[in-house]
């Protein structure tokens, strides 16, 4: 058997036992702090590399895009209307390979959105590369003690190390990871297999990083629900409405005011952004954080009805600024991606919201009006509620009221989240 049989060959039983695994990402922190001087600039040094590289096959894509990319030792970068040569010192061979095969995809992207219909350009130049693939375990990058504290990358003498390896199974197998600079300092985002007899398990024995063992209980509701999207929340067939609301902190304001009045180019002004960066990423965090708790919610029901609103036009509506720091685009996808939860689409076409859910009455209601008030049987309901018992008949299924496990639920998940409001509508 040759190299390249065994090689397809492994890769052939890879693809068979990932098939009974769940994918599994787990953030890593780097610990600046306990780097020297000379491997905390050659790490900060692997993304200004990866711009270098980028940059130079984009700007000769059709000569210079080719596997034997990884084997370049110098690139040359614009400085100003110059050219200057730089050396690639600190990229390994796999990480050129990585940054290669990204341009790869990007092209492949580009050229599946011009097949749609859609107007697309050529490559652009990247002002910034903030992330790294390390592609294989063991060899690009692999963990160099049992607690997971510590990482060797490939091209660095000394291991670094890292805060949250307690997260990992003992039995989980570790598939490839991804270097990632934020405002707030430089993660390793690891992507681990794990069996899906242990998952559950895995959740419900949570390990904090003193290795105590906190069990949860993963509670189920064994019902069916439809779910009325809202610009800023949403809203469920059993009355539970869940609302949220994220914007900008006066912190940001008071920071960009003041970014505004630096010059550019000083050191004042950098020191300025990366407050700005890092208010940023504190708001994104929050927003995400609201995001899976809600989805945490939804997942717990057997069957989610929901109709297919174009989330793209809201945007372009008088409420897209309220979209925008909802997020509840970023639920949909979660539901609509997800395979634990059967979901049904019901067309956005079908008029929910205009149909008395009593007696099957059309009628045209503005946006102001946030009460259904049915002309023809007197029935009177909020306008969102309205719309998930449509959602329900559609699809043949009764409505049920709140229950308590579903209310107890809520309020342990969201806690005291002055951010999420959470009250019942009838």
């Amino acid at each position: 058997m040759t190299k390249a049989e065994r090689i397809r060959q492994a890769i052939q039983q890879t693809k068979q036992r990932h098939k009974e695994q769940v994918p599994v990402v787990y953030e890593l922190k780097v610990n600046l702090n306990s780097l020297s001087k000379a491997d905390r600039k050659n790490l900060i040094a692997l993304f200004s590399e990866a711009k270098w590289l980028y940059n130079h096959i984009v700007a000769d894509i059709d000569n210079r895009l080719k596997y034997e990319s990884y084997k370049l030792s110098e690139v040359e970068v614009k400085v100003g209307d110059k050219f200057e040569t730089r050396p690639i010192i600190n990229l390994s061979s796999q990480m050129k390979q990585s940054i290669v095969e990204r341009i790869q995809r990007n092209l492949y992207a580009l050229h599946s959105s011009k097949e749609k219909g859609n107007k697309v350009g050529a490559l652009k130049f990247k002002r910034e590369v903030n992330s790294i693939p390390l592609k294989q375990y063991g060899k690009t990058f692999k963990f160099t003690n049992e607690q997971k504290t510590k990482v060797k990358l490939q091209g660095f003498n000394k291991p670094i190390r890292v805060l949250g390896g307690h997260q990992i199974p003992e039995d989980a197998e570790i598939a490839k990871a991804e270097l990632v600079r934020k405002a707030s300092g430089i993660y390793l985002h690891v992507t681990c297999y794990i069996g899906k007899e242990d998952f559950l398990k895995v959740w419900q024995n949570r390990v904090n990083r003193k290795q105590i063992v906190k069990r949860r209980e993963w509670k189920t509701f064994n019902q069916a629900a439809a779910i009325d999207f809202k610009p800023t929340g949403v809203v469920l067939s059993n009355g539970l409405k869940i609302e949220w609301k994220i914007e900008e902190t006066p912190r940001l304001k008071r920071l960009q005011r003041t970014l505004s009045c630096k010059k550019k180019g000083s050191r004042n002004r950098q020191k300025v952004k990366q407050k700005v960066r890092k208010e940023y990423e504190h708001i994104v965090n929050v927003r995400q954080d609201v995001v899976n708790k809600v989805i945490s919610l939804l997942y717990r029901y057997d069957t989610l009805i929901y109709q297919d609103d174009n989330i793209q036009a809201w945007h372009k509506g008088s409420f897209g600024k309220s979209i925008q720091t909802s997020a509840v685009g970023m639920i949909k996808r979660g539901l609509r991606d997800s395979l634990r939860v059967s979901t049904v689409l019901i067309d956005r076409f079908q008029p929910t919201t205009k149909t008395c859910s009593r007696c099957g009455n059309v009628q045209s209601l503005e946006l102001s009006d946030r009460v259904y008030k049915c002309p023809a049987c007197g029935s009177e309901l909020d306008r969102d509620l309205n719309a998930t018992y449509n959602m329900l008949k559609f699809v043949g299924l009764d409505r049920s009221e709140v229950k308590p496990v579903e209310h107890e639920t809520a309020v342990k998940i969201f806690g005291a989240n002055p951010k999420v409001l959470i009250s019942f509508v009838q």
